[in-house]
């Protein structure tokens, strides 16, 4: 052989053996971390044996002897499968981001240092009843005992970071649960919106495009601010948690859920079905992470969050219950008069001067110098327009009074449900349960259901929409809150259902101010024409119930589209096309429809050409934080069919909804040209409306092929049961929609189905990554089951966990 060859044939070999060592290293990086999952460990802090059996999915049953070592199983388990995103969420909530990730993640802990959400924890932690810290305590002591038992065996992101988990505490736990209600409030967005309508377009005009309630409720500007411009003191609040969110997977507001309970006169069984589809944002891993727990006392199964040993969506032996967003407004802004703008010390109040309670705090920034934020504090809350060093020359503070600064017990509430074995002891954990508020929807096996709002609801003067109040007055303090048996509530009603999708829940005449904000009655009209549709359901039924995908939106929408454009004439061709899909079609969104893609396309150019040229683009997409908002403002100004913000202010003639119509059918045809090509007919619905699961790690474009899930391509959209939203700045990926879909069968508890994407492992190649993804994808679903002896003669992996000294 030459000497030229065999130089090419070792230099060959080097390359390949490098290679093979690099796919071996990087293989033993990412596996390292992969749980055991049969087998025995032994672990210190149990009193005896637990057996944790996972079924094909990771699904993990929990069979414990004593309440304390099931909650310290349940800890052991969520790190194993999930250390990586209670790490996040963890540091999140305690503004420590910008520790690991750097700058861009300052401002995100700038605004969870001054809402003070690890003091809050601290305090919770402090309030909360015995049995409840002791079973945070176990989980604590579960999650502490696999850190420490697995240094140097932490999922792949830690290396990536450099970084290594810290000891869990309680105050962790509570904290994780205080961020989701951070998460999934709606009020801030609409008080500071709306008072930015209020000062561009005056009351009236204003009142046409946001929702109220009561219905016609006038939106009053209070006496001392009016002609005062003070909504653009809380968008910087909005500005830094769209950044949060755009962290975890989108810059949007998680948007809906849909839940329902037939009693058993409605049902094939004889006894009630309950089904619940929570719409959370999609993320990799998923919110939720299912597990069956058995203990002395306790049997429940369910949605659980990593982080938190409770069941938050589930069942136990007696009872079930699900979960939907009650859209409860449950913070308020104020405008502070201080005694100096560079350095305040004092807020007046009631004509008298009272200290600001003023705290420095430290951040640690990656690969930077550390930042101090100093913190004010009124008797309501934390100043939010402060965050930022931009904003110390304000001529007015803005303080945030939020339920979720209140001495609660929502873990509590938890512990209790998860024990409850009627009506009545479900509403006893409920009690105290303040935020997130949810509307509980309840079943159980005496065949009664019921719903009941969880939530603490502000006593206030007035039943008009809240914009930022005076705070040198007491008249808009908070006078307590709603008790709790008037909060909203049914049982065993004579239609033979329950059922709650974000809606409206009280009539006009209740006494009190619940929301001006609630999700269209799109979800809620089809939900209940199909539970009025045949006399028996049973649980298959329930399956083609969460995946239906008609819309009422486009079924009240198309016929006026149809009429506006009725005799007036268009060059393009592809108009009349777009008629005739419009006129034929059955109004189903599935993935492989063109007409959907039609109307979706059609309707965000509605949108765009309706508000655009008043709010401009920055007013608008914060308008489309919420995407049902500008939506349903739309529908309903097409339905009245005479409006000023139908006429473009930039052009000289004025324009009629028809004209806006028929230009926006135009603008569409032309967008989805310019998106896709081809003709008409090859437009259908998923090639555009994809989902994606995004990881944290995928914003980096070399990182998101390997921790990312999708683009795949689903129907759906705002206005169905099967949700699929996009926001109007991102037409038309799919970010939030059915975080799970769980229905408990009351009849037999081993006979409920449930699929949770993308899986329940956080660990990237992991086997449950992703492995319930497709069974979502298609509308399949698992049967979970909770006879102990079925488990234990199952062919489920078994893994021993064993106590030592």
């Amino acid at each position: 052989m030459h000497l030229r060859a065999k130089i090419i044939v070792g230099t060959l070999i080097t390359l390949a053996v490098l290679v093979v060592a690099l796919g071996f290293f990087f293989y033993y990086l990412i596996s390292k971390s992969f749980p055991t999952t049969s087998g025995t460990i032994d672990v210190a802090g149990l009193q005896a044996d637990v057996k944790v059996y996972r079924d094909e999915y990771g699904v993990p049953h929990i069979l414990a002897d004593s309440e304390s070592d099931a909650y310290f199983a349940v800890g052991y388990v969520h790190a194993q499968d999930r250390l990586w995103q209670m790490e996040l969420f963890r540091r999140a909530g305690e503004g420590r981001l910008a520790e690991v990730l750097g700058e861009p993640a300052l401002k995100i802990d700038r605004m969870f240092r001054t809402l003070g959400m690890r003091q809050q924890a601290t305090k919770l932690a402090e309030a909360a009843d015995d049995q409840t810290r002791e079973a945070l305590r176990a989980y604590a002591d579960g999650v502490s005992c696999f850190i420490g038992t697995h240094k140097g065996k932490y999922p792949v992101e830690f290396d990536l970071l450099d970084i290594e988990p810290e000891r869990w505490t309680v105050e962790h736990s509570i904290l994780i649960s205080r961020l989701m209600a951070w998460e999934l409030n709606y009020s801030r967005w609409v008080d500071i919106v709306l008072a930015e309508f209020v000062e561009r377009f005056g009351e009236v005009k204003a009142s046409e495009i946001f929702p109220s309630w009561p219905e016609d409720a006038p939106i009053i500007v209070p006496q001392g601010l009016r002609g005062r411009r003070v909504a653009a003191l809380g968008e910087q609040l909005l500005r830094i948690d769209q950044e949060f969110r755009a962290l975890m997977g989108s810059g949007g507001v998680e948007s809906g859920s849909n839940a329902w309970a037939v009693s058993g006169a409605l049902s094939t069984t004889g006894k009630p079905i309950l089904a619940n589809d929570p719409h959370l944002l999609f993320t990799t891993p998923g919110r939720w992470y299912e597990m069956h727990v058995t203990a002395p006392g306790l049997d429940v199964q369910g949605a659980t969050i990593a982080g938190v040993p409770f069941v938050i969506i589930g069942r136990n032996r007696q009872i079930a219950w699900g979960v939907t967003n009650a859209m409860l407004d449950d913070e308020d802004f104020y405008v502070e008069q201080v005694d100096s703008i560079l350095h305040p010390t004092r807020y007046r109040f009631n004509n008298a001067w009272r200290p600001l309670e003023t705290r420095v705090d430290t951040i640690l920034v990656k690969n930077g110098p550390p930042v101090l934020l100093t913190i004010y504090r009124t008797h309501r809350g934390p100043i939010v327009n402060r965050i930022e060093p931009s904003a110390e020359y304000s001529e007015y503070l803005l303080s945030m009074r939020w339920v979720g600064h209140e001495v609660s017990n929502e873990a509590g509430a938890f512990y209790r449900i998860n024990r409850a074995g009627n009506w009545n002891g479900f509403l006893e954990g409920l009690r105290s349960f303040a935020t997130p508020a949810q509307n509980f929807v309840y079943a159980d096996t005496q065949g009664n259901i019921g719903y009941h709002t969880g939530g603490w609801i502000p006593l206030r003067s007035t039943k008009s929409p809240t914009l930022p109040f005076p705070g040198w007055t007491d008249q808009y303090d908070w006078k307590g809150f709603v008790p709790f048996g008037e909060t909203p509530h049914s049982f065993n009603p004579p239609e033979g259902f329950v059922a709650a999708a974000n809606n409206k829940i009280v009539a006009d005449s209740y006494p009190y101010y619940i929301s001006n904000l609630w999700e269209p009655h799109w979800r809620i009209t089809r939900i209940t024409e199909l539970l009025q549709s045949q006399q028996k359901f049973s649980v298959e039924d329930m399956q083609r119930l969460q995946l239906d995908v008609l819309s009422p939106h486009a079924r009240e929408i198309v016929p006026i589209v149809l009429r506006a454009t009725e005799g007036r004439d268009s060059a393009d061709p592809d108009v009349q096309t777009v008629l005739s899909y419009f006129r034929n079609w059955n109004y189903e969104m599935k993935s492989n429809d063109v007409p959907t893609t039609l109307f979706e396309a059609f309707f965000v150019r509605m949108v765009h050409n309706t508000f655009e040229d008043e709010m401009g683009p920055g007013l608008l997409a914060l308008y489309d934080t919420v995407a049902t908002m500008p939506m349903a403002a739309t529908a309903r100004l097409m339905k009245k069919g005479i409006s000023p913000w139908f006429d473009n202010l930039q052009t000289p003639q004025r324009e009629s909804m028809a004209d806006i119509i028929l230009k926006s059918v135009v603008d569409a045809i032309q967008d989805l040209k310019n998106r896709h090509g081809g003709e008409v007919k090859e437009w259908q619905w998923g090639t555009f409306h994809q989902v994606e699961f995004p990881h944290v790690f995928g914003a980096n474009e070399l990182l998101r092929k390997v921790f990312n899930l999708g683009p795949y391509p689903v129907g759906g959209s705002h206005s169905t049961v099967n949700k699929g939203d996009f926001a109007l700045k991102r037409p038309y990926a799919n970010t939030v929609g059915p975080s799970t879909r769980m229905i408990f069968d009351l009849g037999d508890a081993d006979n409920g189905r449930a699929v949770t994407p993308p899986g329940q492992s956080g660990q990237v190649f992991q086997r449950h990554y992703d492995d319930q993804l497709v069974l979502w994808l298609n509308g399949g679903y698992r049967r979970t089951m909770m006879d102990r002896s079925r488990i234990e003669n199952s062919d489920y992996r078994l893994l021993v966990l064993t106590p030592v000294d």
